[in-house]
């Protein structure tokens, strides 16, 4: 009898998160669990570097939000197609010149081993901190 209910229990449990990860996947909650919307779609900038419109970072600290194209770019083992523009902080266009990789992109934080060429290898893999921007409204205004 007990051994029933202890099944029972977990099923009702193993049910209760299904159902609840199946609503959160389709709408968009507020804080009192009301679904609002549908999510969108993310759409991402088709324009070169240089050309697209750069978002401010959505808290302090952030990385900056990528706001081109990435589409043909790689980074690998063998080569980082960000640092060709970012390395240096080239001139892209009249006027607009990639962000500079940072100072911090070339100390181990752990050894504090300063590197004066080359991007630290937990850094070096850019797009695990800084994210391709959407050209989608956000559906939660941002408060400053």
């Amino acid at each position: 009898m007990i051994f029933a209910k202890k099944s029972n229990l977990f099923f009702l449990s193993f049910l209760s998160i299904l159902v609840v990860s199946t609503f959160l996947s389709y709408g968009v909650l507020l804080g009192n669990g009301e679904a609002i919307s549908q999510p969108g779609m993310n759409t991402y900038p088709t324009s070169p570097p240089g050309q697209a419109k750069k978002l401010e970072r959505p808290y302090l600290g952030a990385p900056p939000l990528i706001p081109h194209s990435v589409e043909g770019l790689g980074i690998t083992r063998s080569g980082n197609d960000c640092l060709a523009c970012h390395s240096e902080g080239i001139e892209i266009e009249r006027g607009h010149i990639a962000t500079k990789v940072p100072p911090s992109h070339y100390v181990n934080e752990y050894t504090g081993q300063q590197m004066k060429e080359q991007v630290i290898g937990a850094r070096y893999n850019c797009i695990q901190c800084h994210v391709i921007q959407s050209e989608e409204e956000p559906s939660v205004s941002l408060k400053r």
